[in-house]
């Protein structure tokens, strides 16, 4: 990097210095991140020193802060000889041969904002093909992957460490792009683009894999734009079309859907990474691009957790707190809804999975260095168990539906079995009906009273029809013939149980009692409710 960097790390010092200006996630933010540019970091490498391995294992013990004359807690010289050996065995052009005994540091290295100023001077510096300014995408070539236009070949690593995240549909960032005579004219089309193919798997995956292209890495990486809970905002899915090329790093936002304003957790923890520094800081874009996928997927994760596991953890709540004596009917109504729902949702979980899951293999096999490997790794592990727990809540749902329909058929039993005993009380009382019009119903002017009385044929039969109607009266009341359930009948279900699923989560959020012997009483134990839906 040389002159270049040092100069500029003296220009940027004091822009790098803002905190106080900051967004409504906590993230510093810097005056040169305008015109779509969402962030953009420059890595400055300290200066480089020798270490004796066997002098410095000698003295691990007893090295002191005032010996190195620096901040342990701030200043990344504090870094381990295996990290400097794997962040430094990606700078190809400065390698040659230590004595055996001897390794790298480097110290004060540490992360700088950069703008598009600083951005157009680093491109310069990028050394690409001489025949990609003159190439022109025909309209021919829309369905074609760019894995077919840009032909995959390897270059060594070289130049400034930077990395710069860009809002795609931006008009500067399209611009910028699209003007790019650094970046082969298909890697610009499928940045500015994320609809354009990367490569022939897409078709049959329905997700991306990373790819070897032009002398760089063409990959997307998956995340979510947290939506704001005081508005009731949906979370939004985000693609992360990347490109990653010797030692820069190029990532554009696209959103997929409409949203106030965007809130990248996962991204939003990298910048604060690199503005703090120390131990743990990125020294190569290889482990940006494995900090990037680590915190987008763990916010993917909680999220799921959160929104779509934790739904399965309602539902059985739900369950659980039935009536004693509920319309099974209507019950099953409203679980089902909301059964089919999240089962739909759980399964875009498993597809999102299996696709972070293929993605994190081919960055494995692609990024170098321990750092980044070990990242990814974990990662892999993390999102072996995702799909563990993911399996879990499906078969969670499956348990709570056959359960619930069980419940539903013991109903409908003992309900058959009320009204088979019900119709065979009334039909001991037809049968006494049926005596009683046969042994008179023959000849009605034998009844006691009818002498003289040329209407006993009508009140017999009107009293015939008046006790028909008690009977079936009596039958509507206690066979359970009732009026269908109405959607009212839903929506104040559904509020009740609602507040079901708010006290539990109250009770969770304020750390309560877990174990209780006075337990407070549930919602089997009331007997009626007193909602009224205002409409």
């Amino acid at each position: 990097m040389g002159e270049n960097g040092d100069k500029h790390s003296g220009s940027q010092e004091s822009n790098s210095k803002k905190p106080e200006n900051k967004n409504h996630s906590g993230a510093p933010k810097s005056d040169l991140w305008t015109d779509g540019l969402i962030c953009a970091f420059e890595f400055i490498r300290g200066a480089k020193r020798h270490v004796h391995l066997k002098q410095e294992d000698g003295h691990t013990g007893v090295t002191t802060h005032s010996e190195l004359n620096h901040n342990p807690f701030v200043d990344s010289s504090a870094a381990d000889v295996p990290r400097s050996r794997s962040a430094s065995s990606l700078n190809f052009i400065d390698d040659h041969v230590l004595p055996a005994a001897q390794a790298e540091r480097y110290e004060g290295s540490r992360w700088v904002p950069i703008g598009w100023a600083r951005i157009s001077e680093l491109v310069q510096t990028v050394q690409v093909n001489a025949e990609w300014p003159s190439l022109e995408l025909i309209d021919d070539e829309e369905d074609v992957p760019v894995t077919d236009l840009a032909a995959p070949y390897w270059e060594r690593p070289g130049g400034p460490t930077w990395w710069c995240h860009m809002a795609a549909g931006h008009s500067s960032v399209e611009a910028w792009l699209r003007n790019a005579t650094w970046l082969h004219p298909a890697i610009s089309l499928a940045l500015r683009d994320e609809s354009k193919l990367i490569s022939e798997r897409m078709r049959h995956l329905l997700y991306e894999v990373p790819v070897r292209v032009a002398g760089g890495l063409l990959f997307e990486l998956l995340g979510q734009s947290v939506g704001d809970p005081v508005i009731s905002e949906d979370d939004v899915p985000v693609v992360f079309r990347s490109w990653q090329a010797k030692n820069f790093l190029v990532t554009v936002m696209h959103v997929k859907g409409n949203v106030s304003s965007t809130n990248v957790l996962g991204v939003t923890e990298v910048e604060e990474l690199l503005y703090a520094g120390g131990y743990n800081v990125p020294r190569t874009v290889h482990e940006v691009i494995a900090h990037l996928a680590c915190r987008l997927s763990r916010w993917d994760d909680r999220l799921f957790r959160k929104s779509i596991f934790g739904a399965a953890d309602e539902i059985e709540l739900k369950f659980m707190n039935r009536r004693n004596h509920e319309d099974v009917n209507l019950f099953s109504i409203i679980l089902n809804q909301e059964i089919r729902k999240l089962s739909r949702q759980v399964i875009r979980v498993k597809w999102s999975l299996h696709a972070r899951e293929e993605i994190i293999f081919e960055l494995v096999q692609h990024l170098r260095g321990n750092v980044a490997r070990q990242l990814l790794e974990g990662l892999r592990k993390n999102t072996r168990e995702m799909l563990e727990e993911q399996e879990a809540v499906r078969g969670r749902l499956f348990t709570i539906q056959d359960v619930m329909q069980s419940s539903v058929r013991a109903w409908l039993q003992d309900k058959s079995l009320r009204v088979s005993h019900n119709l065979a009380v009334f039909g001991g009382c037809g049968l006494v009906l049926t005596i009683i019009v046969g042994l008179f119903g023959i000849n009605v002017d034998g009844i006691p009273g009818a002498q003289n009385t040329p209407y006993a044929f009508g009140l017999f039969t009107l009293l015939m029809i008046i006790i028909g109607a008690v009977l079936i009266a009596v039958g509507l009341v206690y066979l359970g013939l009732k009026k269908p359930i109405t959607e009212e009948q839903v929506e104040v279900r559904k509020l009740e149980l609602q507040d079901v699923v708010k006290i539990f989560q109250h009770e969770a959020e304020t750390h309560a009692q877990v174990r209780r012997n006075n337990l407070s009483p549930t919602a089997g134990d009331i007997f009626d409710a007193n909602y009224i839906l205002i409409q």
